[in-house]
């Protein structure tokens, strides 16, 4: 059963924001870095500040994200959840590292790439897909060597031995699976076998018929 989601006291409203990390469009969550009342840090994602579309679909965001959230945490695999003080608000631990693609081409980013695919490893075994992984700011590496995985208003949970994990997790796993293989080619392309490369061909050529392109929220520095 997924934890139980934290005390959701309003006092986290009064969290004092220190740094804007992402400014989104209508439909996607502001971002920011804030000092919370207890005095530690966390990252708020939000949604009020948008017209009643952007909130009626962050409600259903904030509230999927957060329960994955707590339905993770005992794997160290995601942020830790602190609190939803509103339906539009969802306060997470900081954390301390930085985006794994700051690491290419460096022996670090190089010895991180077996904890990034431990992380997804342990996820899939939950049931659960993440589904966003290319996303190159949805993988962090923090100072400790461990790999977290954000963003995870996008996954997707097919319980174990149910009818829907037998019929979607495999076709849906592989949406992650790709991802890892990008992620090795841009931190130990030495490594590619020819399987992943005719992967990441495939994938070229998909995403170029795909309709819809990403569009990243404005980050602010």
């Amino acid at each position: 059963m997924p934890a139980p989601l934290p005390d959701g006291g309003r006092e986290w409203l009064d969290a004092e924001c220190e740094r804007v990390l992402v400014r989104g469009r209508w439909s996607k969550a502001d971002v920011w870095l804030a000092r919370l009342p207890d005095g530690r840090r966390g990252v708020v994602k939000e949604f009020r500040g948008k017209p009643w579309p952007g909130r009626w679909w962050g409600r259903l965001q904030i509230a999927r994200e957060a329960r994955f959230l707590a339905f993770l945490s005992d794997l160290r695999v995601a942020p830790r959840l602190i609190a939803r003080p509103h339906p539009l608000v969802l306060v997470m631990e900081a954390l301390s590292g930085r985006p794994l693609y700051h690491c290419e081409g460096t022996p670090e980013g190089r010895a991180a790439l077996e904890p990034l695919v431990q992380a997804v490893r342990r996820v899939h075994g939950a049931g659960v897909v993440h589904l966003d992984l290319r996303g190159r700011e949805n993988v962090q590496l923090e100072r400790d060597g461990r790999v977290v995985l954000v963003d995870w208003a996008s996954a997707v949970r097919l319980p174990p031995g149910t009818v829907r994990h037998r019929l979607f997790f495999g076709p849906l796993s592989r949406i992650d699976e790709s991802a890892l293989v990008k992620w090795r080619q841009k931190l130990a392309p030495d490594t590619l076998t020819a399987e992943d490369r005719r992967l990441l061909r495939s994938f070229r050529f998909w995403r170029r018929l795909w309709p819809v392109k990403r569009r990243a929220g404005r980050r602010r520095g």
